[in-house]
C-alpha cells in the first residue's frame, strides 16, 4: 500500500462551478491543510472563474495549486457546430505557463465560438493548443467511460436502455488512443469509486484499457462539497439550479453521498487494490511547475501614439516602437501643455505661472510612475465622446484633483481654486495604479464602449465579471422555495433577517431572537435554516460589473480567459477573473458609468440654444451666483442633482449655502457618519455664527476656513499633516490611509513623527498631540473633496439651469423621466409652483421630447409625443418629418392625407386622440374616437392615391386635395371622468384636471403623505393617505377569514391597501353607497418596505372633515417580523407601475438554458439595483408556426442598463 500522503485531489469543483460546486475555496484550503495535503487541483465545470482565487489561497496555506478545468468537448469538425448537443467531460490541467495560456485560450474559445447550451471545445482546437497540458478522462460523462458502458438508466422506468452512438469497449479504445496520440504520457485514465453502479461496471474495463494501451490510471473523487454531512445541502443547491423541488421524484439526484473532500487515507483505502492509481496523482503534481506572476502590474501603453504623434508632427525618441513609455510621454506632455493653454483663457494672467508650475510637477510624477499611456487612453475615449456630442461628466473621484486631467479635458473642474490635491489621485510615495472613473450620458454610454472595442479589437476589450451570491435573505428564499415552504411563510422568515449591509445568517441569529424561536417551533424552518447556513455565500450566477471595462494591447486571453453570457452580442465579452484579481494579472479597469443627469443638462442647453440662440459656456459662469443659492436656500431644489431629496432640501434651508464651497461641503456631510457624529450640526452652527470657530494653530486657518473650522475632507487631513507635522503631501496621504485602518502601533508611530515634526517647526508639542487625536476622530468621516467638488459642479449646473432657464430645465427633466409616472407627477407639481404651464401634447407643436413653447404671456412645457403610450418611434418620426418638410397640419383631413397609415395605424390614432393631440382641430375627442375606422379608411385612401401618383407619368394630381374623412357627427363630448381616464391610459397622468380637484381645498387642510413620497419613508411607518376608492375586492384567506383590497387614487398615483376584518365593514358600507363611493377619504395605514415590495394595510378610515381635526403625525414603526402560517399579512404591491421591457423568444429556439440564463440575468439585476429599477421584464414567446405569442410578465424589475443586455441576449 502506498503512503497515503501521496494522494492529490485532481478532480475538484469549487464554488465557481456555479450552482454545482459547493467547495468554498478558503474553507477547502484549510481543510486540505489539516489533512496534510501538499497539492490540489481546481477543475471547475467549463470555466476558470476561480483560478486566481484558488492559486493565491492555496499558496497562502502552503499547498501547491494546480490550475485546471473540466472542459466540455464535442467531436464536430467546426468548433461552433450546433448539429448536436454532444458534450463529453474532460479534465485539463496546466503543467506550465504555456499550458496555462493554452487553457485560458481554450476556455475563452469555448464561450466565444463553441457555446451551445454549454461552453464547448472540439478535438481540433484541443490538439492545436495541447502543449503544456495534462489530460485525464474525467467522470462517467467522459468520452472513454461513456463508450465503455453503452447503456444508460431511464429516469422514469429505471431500466437500462442503449446510449445513442456508444460503441462499447472498441469505441472507448479508439477515443483513448486519440487522446494518447495528442498528449502522450500526459494522458491519464481516471477511476472513481463513489459506490455508483455504473462506475463499478466499468472499473475492470478501464484497467484493461490502461494495460492494453499503456496508459496510467489515477484515482479521483469528483469532489463537489467539503464535508460528507453537507450532501443534503448540495442536493438543495442542485434543486436551486434546476428550479426543482427537493421532494420532486423526477428530478436529477445523486444516488450516493460520496462527493466530498476525502482524506488521502480514505482514498488509499478505497484504492488499496490498485495503489498506483493513488501514487500516479503525485506524478502529475511533480510534472506541474506553473508559477503565475501576480501583483506586478505593468502600466499600460497607449496603442496609437505613433499615429497621433504623426498627425501633430511630433518627434518621438523611439519611432520604431509601437509600445513605448518614452513615446507616450512626448504625446502626453504635448497634449497637457496645449490643453492647459486653452484652460488658461479663463484664468487671470497673474496666476498663469502658478498653473504651469503645478502642471509640470504633475507631469513629472506621472512620467516617473510610467502612467502617461494610461492618461492618454482615458484622454482618447473622452475626446471621442465629446467630439460625438456625447455628454461627459466634469469628473468624479480623486482624478478631479489633477490639473493634468483638467488640462487634458478628462475633467472639467479647475482643481486649484478649491485646493484639490493631486496627491490624493497619484502618490509617488505609494505606487498604485491610477483609477479614473468617467460619467457618460446614460443613453449613449454604449457608443463609447463600442468605440474602444472597435479601436483596440474585440478580444482586447471586455467587461468585468461579477458573481451573484446566495446572501442571507436570498439563500433563505431560495432554500424555502426548494423545500416547498409557502411563499408567505418564506417571505416572513426572510424578513426576520435584519436589513444590514453584509449581514450573515450567524449575525442575524444573534441579533434577532425570533429566529431561534421560529427554528425551535417549526421543523421545516429549522431544516431550511440548516441548509441555508451550509449554502450561504456560495456563488449563484455570473453577471457583469455595471461600469467596469478592461482594455489591453494584446488579446485578453493572454491574461484572463474570456466569458460571454449566452446570446449576448458577439463582440461583448467579460473577463472570467473578477475585479479583485484583475490587477494581479496585469489588467487595469476603466469605469464607464452612466449618469442620466448629464443628458438632462445637455438637453436643457439645447432647448436654451433653440429658444434664445445663447450658448452656455460653463467656464464663464460664476459658480457663486447669488440667484442660484437663493433658490437652494428656499428649499426649492426639486430636480436638482444630489439635493432634491427631502433631507437635502431641508439642509439647504438650514445651512443656507451662499457659495460653491458650501455645496461641496453639503454633499460631503450629508452621510450617516457626519450626521450621527454631530459634524453636520456643528458645521451649520459655525456658518451662522452660532458656534465659535477656533484654530489650535494659525497655520490651520487657510486649510479649514472654507469649512468653518470643521475637518470635512480627506484632503484637509493631508494638508494639516503637511502644514503642522512637516510631512510631504505624499507622506500625508499615507498617514490618511493609516488612519482609516486604525492599526494602533502604526498610529502611535505616526503620531510621534507628527509631534516631532511640529516641534521642529517651533509649534507646541502637546497641542500637536491633541490635534493628531482630533484628526484621527474626524478622518473616519472625512470625504474625498475631489469627488464631492466634481459632483457639486453637476449640482451647480442643474441649479443654475433651473434658476435661469426653468422651463427648459424642467422640460429636459421630464423627458429623462418620461416612463416614470411617479416622477413626472412630482415634477409637474413643481412646474405649476414656478408658474409654468403644462400643456397636453399637440399634433402640430409637440416634438418627440417635452419642449418649451410660449403660452400667452409666459412659458409652457408641452408634452412630447414620445411620452404617449402606444405611439411608437416610427409613427413619431413619420409625423414630425412630414410636419418639418411641408408645414403644420391644417386639419384632420390634411393630417390623414399626409401620413403613412402603416406607421400611424389605428392603435396610434386612438392613443393620440385619448391624449388630446387633435384638440386644436376643433373636434370633440368622443367624435374622433367614434370615427376612428372612418379616419383610418381616409388615411389608406390618401396613401393609395400617393402610390398611384408615384407610379403615374403625370405625378401627383388634384385628387390628393379631395381626401375627406367621412365623419359621423357626434354632438356631445365624453364626461370629464372619461377624458381623465383616457389621459391616464395614454400618458400615465391626468392632463385636463384631476378627479380630486373639487376637494383640493379640503384635502390641503390635512397633514397627509402622497404616494410619490413613499420612497423617502422609513422602512416601516404609520401614515395618513388621502384619496378616492377606485376599486375594491374581497377574498377568503386559508384560515377562512374574509379580507379585502382597496385601490386608492391620490394626487400622485394609486395605492393598493389590504383591509382586514376590523375595517372591512366600513369599507363595504362606502363602496355599496354610490354617493359615498364618489367621495375622497383619509386612510390611516401601516406601510412596510423591502427591496422588492411595498406592503400596506388599513388601520382606520376617516371622512375629510374628521381627518382635518385629527392631530396625526407620521410615525416610524418597529419592523413587523411576525411569522405567520396564513395569508393574513399586508398585501404586497409594487411601489409604482412600471414601463415594460419586452424580450421576444422564439419557441423553436427555446431551451432550458436560455430560460435559466434569462432568469439568472433578470434575478441578478433585480436584486442588485433596487429602487433604481424602472422597467418590468416581460417575456414573450412566439410560436412561428401558428404566429401565437405567449406573454409571461415576470416579477423582475430592471433598469435601462439591463435593456440592451436582455434584448440582445434573448431576442429572436
Amino acid at each position: 500500500m502506498s503512503d497515503f500522503t501521496d494522494f492529490t485531489h485532481l478532480h475538484l469543483h469549487t464554488e465557481y462551478s456555479l450552482l454545482d460546486g459547493a467547495n468554498r475555496i478558503k474553507e477547502l484550503a484549510k481543510t486540505l491543510k489539516s489533512q496534510g495535503v501538499k497539492a490540489a487541483a481546481i477543475t471547475d465545470h467549463g470555466n476558470m472563474f476561480g483560478a486566481i482565487d484558488f492559486y493565491k489561497t492555496m499558496k497562502n496555506e502552503g499547498i501547491k495549486p494546480l490550475i485546471g478545468i473540466e472542459a466540455y468537448i464535442h467531436n464536430g469538425e467546426e468548433l461552433g457546430d450546433k448539429s448536436t448537443k454532444q458534450r463529453f467531460h474532460l479534465c485539463l490541467i496546466a503543467k506550465n505557463e504555456i499550458g496555462y495560456k493554452n487553457l485560458m485560450y481554450l476556455s475563452s474559445m469555448s464561450y466565444i465560438e463553441g457555446f451551445y447550451y454549454y461552453p464547448r471545445i472540439n478535438k481540433k482546437i484541443l490538439k492545436e493548443h495541447s502543449e503544456g497540458i495534462i489530460c485525464s478522462s474525467a467522470c462517467l460523462q467522459g468520452e472513454v467511460n461513456w463508450h465503455i458502458f453503452p447503456y444508460r438508466k431511464d429516469r422514469i422506468t429505471g431500466q437500462l436502455v442503449p446510449k445513442d452512438g456508444a460503441r462499447g469497449y472498441e469505441g472507448a479504445k479508439e477515443a483513448a488512443l486519440w487522446y494518447k496520440e495528442v498528449f502522450g504520457d500526459d494522458f491519464y485514465l481516471e477511476i472513481m469509486r463513489h459506490g455508483i453502479d455504473d462506475q463499478r461496471r466499468i472499473d475492470d474495463d478501464i484497467l484493461r484499457l490502461a494495460k492494453e494501451l499503456n496508459i496510467k490510471v489515477i484515482a479521483t473523487n469528483d469532489t463537489h462539497y467539503t464535508f460528507k454531512q453537507r450532501a443534503g445541502a448540495h442536493e438543495v443547491f442542485m434543486c436551486i439550479a434546476m428550479n426543482k423541488l427537493l421532494d420532486d421524484k423526477s428530478r436529477l439526484r445523486h444516488s450516493v453521498h460520496e462527493f466530498y473532500v476525502k482524506t488521502p487515507a480514505q482514498m488509499s483505502e478505497l484504492f488499496a487494490d490498485i495503489p498506483e492509481a493513488v501514487t500516479n496523482t503525485q506524478e502529475i503534481v511533480d510534472k506541474c511547475d506553473l508559477t503565475i506572476k501576480l501583483g506586478d502590474a505593468t502600466p499600460p501603453n497607449f496603442k496609437f501614439t505613433l499615429e497621433y504623434a504623426a498627425e501633430r508632427n511630433l518627434s518621438l525618441p523611439e519611432p520604431d516602437k509601437r509600445y513605448s513609455i518614452p513615446n507616450d510621454s512626448v504625446l502626453f506632455e504635448h497634449e497637457c501643455r496645449q490643453g492647459l493653454e486653452d484652460r488658461l483663457k479663463f484664468v487671470p494672467a497673474e496666476r498663469h505661472e502658478e498653473y504651469r508650475t503645478r502642471l509640470q510637477r504633475e507631469i513629472d510624477i506621472i512620467n516617473k510612475m510610467n502612467f502617461p499611456g494610461y492618461m492618454m487612453i482615458v484622454w482618447d475615449f473622452i475626446n471621442e465622446a465629446k467630439s460625438r456630442g456625447v455628454p461627459v461628466g466634469p469628473g468624479r473621484g480623486s482624478a478631479a484633483g489633477s490639473l493634468v486631467a483638467y488640462s487634458l479635458k478628462i475633467t472639467d473642474l479647475d482643481p486649484i481654486p478649491y485646493n484639490l490635491l493631486f496627491e490624493r489621485f497619484l502618490n509617488p510615495e505609494r505606487v498604485s495604479m491610477p483609477d479614473i472613473d468617467v460619467d457618460f450620458c446614460q443613453s449613449r454610454r454604449g457608443e463609447i464602449i463600442d468605440y474602444v472595442t472597435q479601436k483596440y479589437g474585440k478580444f482586447n476589450v471586455a467587461g468585468v465579471i461579477t458573481f451573484g451570491k446566495l446572501l442571507a435573505k436570498g439563500v433563505i428564499r431560495d432554500v424555502a422555495r426548494v423545500c416547498d415552504m409557502p411563499y408567505a411563510e418564506a417571505d416572513a422568515m426572510a424578513k426576520l433577517i435584519p436589513d444590514e449591509l453584509g449581514i450573515t445568517l450567524k449575525d442575524a441569529y444573534e441579533k434577532e431572537p425570533k429566529i431561534a424561536e421560529l427554528i425551535n417551533q417549526n421543523p421545516k424552518a429549522a431544516k431550511i435554516w440548516k441548509f441555508a447556513l451550509d449554502l450561504e455565500g456560495l456563488n449563484r450566477n455570473a453577471g457583469q460589473h455595471a461600469a467596469g471595462v478592461v482594455i489591453s494591447n494584446e488579446e485578453l486571453w493572454n491574461k484572463t480567459p474570456l466569458f460571454r453570457q449566452p446570446n449576448s452580442p458577439e463582440d461583448r465579452y467579460v473577463t472570467q477573473y473578477s475585479l479583485k484579481y484583475l490587477e494581479d494579472v496585469d489588467l487595469i479597469k476603466f469605469d464607464f458609468l452612466g449618469l442620466k443627469t448629464l443628458t438632462v443638462i445637455d438637453n436643457a442647453i439645447k432647448l436654451v440654444k433653440q429658444r434664445t440662440s445663447k450658448d452656455i459656456i460653463w467656464e464663464q459662469i460664476d459658480k457663486n451666483d447669488s440667484n442660484v443659492y437663493k433658490m437652494i436656500q428656499s428649499g426649492q431644489a426639486i430636480g436638482i442633482f444630489q439635493i432634491e431629496g427631502e433631507g437635502m432640501r431641508k439642509l439647504g434651508t438650514s445651512l443656507r449655502p451662499d457659495c460653491f464651497e458650501d455645496i461641496v461641503a453639503m454633499l460631503a456631510l450629508y452621510r450617516p457618519g457626519p450626521m450621527e457624529s454631530g459634524m453636520l450640526d456643528d458645521f451649520v452652527k459655525r456658518k451662522h455664527g452660532e458656534a465659535e470657530i477656533t484654530y489650535s494653530f494659525k497655520e490651520l486657518e487657510p486649510i479649514l476656513a472654507p469649512t468653518y473650522g470643521v475637518i470635512v475632507y480627506q484632503e484637509q487631513v493631508m494638508q494639516i499633516v503637511q502644514a503642522i507635522g512637516g510631512f510631504s503631501l505624499g507622506g500625508a496621504d499615507l498617514v490618511r490611509r493609516a488612519m482609516g485602518k486604525k492599526i494602533k502601533e502604526e498610529m502611535d508611530r505616526l503620531k510621534g513623527e507628527f509631534v516631532k515634526g511640529a516641534e521642529a517647526k517651533g509649534l507646541n508639542g502637546q497641542k500637536a498631540d491633541d490635534l493628531f487625536e482630533l484628526i484621527v476622530k474626524f478622518a473616519g468621516y472625512g470625504f474625498n473633496k475631489s469627488h464631492s467638488a466634481a459632483y457639486a459642479y453637476v449640482t451647480f449646473q442643474t441649479a443654475y439651469l433651473k434658476a435661469y432657464y426653468p422651463a427648459e430645465f424642467m422640460a429636459a427633466l421630464l423627458t429623462s423621466e418620461e416612463s416614470n409616472v411617479d416622477k413626472i407627477v412630482r415634477y409637474i407639481d413643481e412646474i405649476k409652483r414656478i408658474n409654468i404651464d403644462t400643456l397636453p401634447p399637440s399634433i402640430n407643436k409637440s416634438t418627440k421630447e417635452f419642449s418649451v413653447v410660449k403660452n400667452g404671456d409666459h412659458d409652457g412645457i408641452i408634452f412630447g409625443l414620445g411620452a404617449i403610450k402606444g405611439v411608437g418611434g416610427a409613427a413619431i418620426e413619420n409625423i414630425i418629418t412630414e410636419r418639418e418638410a411641408n408645414g403644420e397640419f391644417k386639419s384632420m383631413d390634411d393630417f390623414v392625407s399626409r401620413i403613412d397609415p402603416f406607421k400611424v395605424n389605428k392603435k396610434v390614432f386612438e392613443s393620440l386622440i385619448k391624449a388630446g393631440c387633435f384638440d386644436e382641430f376643433g373636434f370633440s375627442r368622443k367624435m374622433l374616437m367614434q370615427n376612428v375606422e372612418n379616419i383610418i379608411e381616409a388615411c389608406k385612401s390618401a396613401a393609395q392615391i400617393r402610390k398611384n401618383a408615384v407610379e403615374s407619368l403625370f405625378g401627383e394630381d388634384e385628387s390628393m386635395n379631395d381626401v375627406k374623412i367621412n365623419f359621423v357627427t357626434i354632438n356631445d363630448e365624453f364626461d370629464i371622468k372619461q377624458i381623465l381616464k383616457f389621459e391616464q391610459e395614454s400618458v400615465g397622468i391626468y392632463l385636463s384636471g384631476h378627479p380630486l380637484d373639487d376637494y383640493k381645498d379640503e384635502i390641503n387642510k390635512i397633514k397627509y403623505t402622497l404616494s410619490s413620497e413613499f420612497e423617502s419613508l422609513p422602512q416601516s411607518a404609520e401614515i395618513l393617505v388621502v384619496g378616492k376608492i377606485e376599486d375594491f375586492g374581497t377574498r377568503i384567506t386559508k384560515s377562512g377569514k374574509k379580507m379585502g383590497t382597496i385601490n386608492v387614487l391620490d394626487f400622485h398615483g394609486n395605492i393598493e391597501i389590504a383591509v382586514f376584518e376590523r375595517e372591512l365593514s366600513n369599507i363595504e358600507d362606502i363602496v355599496k353607497d354610490e354617493a359615498k363611493r364618489d367621495l375622497p377619504y383619509a386612510f390611516r395605514i401601516n406601510i412596510t418596505k423591502d427591496d422588492q415590495f411595498v406592503r400596506t394595510n388599513l388601520n382606520e378610515v376617516y371622512s375629510l372633515e374628521d381627518a382635518q381635526n385629527l392631530d396625526f403625525k407620521t410615525r416610524k414603526l418597529k419592523q413587523n417580523s411576525k411569522f405567520s402560517k396564513n395569508e393574513e399579512s399586508s398585501m404586497p404591491q409594487r411601489a409604482r407601475e412600471y414601463a415594460e421591457l419586452e424580450v421576444l423568444l422564439c419557441l423553436s429556439e427555446l431551451s432550458k438554458d436560455k430560460i435559466t440564463n434569462l432568469y439568472n440575468l433578470g434575478y441578478n439585476e433585480h436584486i442588485k439595483s433596487g429602487t433604481n429599477n424602472d422597467k418590468r421584464l416581460v417575456i414573450k414567446i412566439k410560436n412561428e408556426n401558428t404566429a401565437q405569442i405567449f406573454v409571461y410578465k415576470t416579477k423582475f424589475v430592471v433598469n435601462d442598463s439591463f435593456k440592451e443586455k436582455a434584448l440582445q441576449a434573448i431576442a429572436c
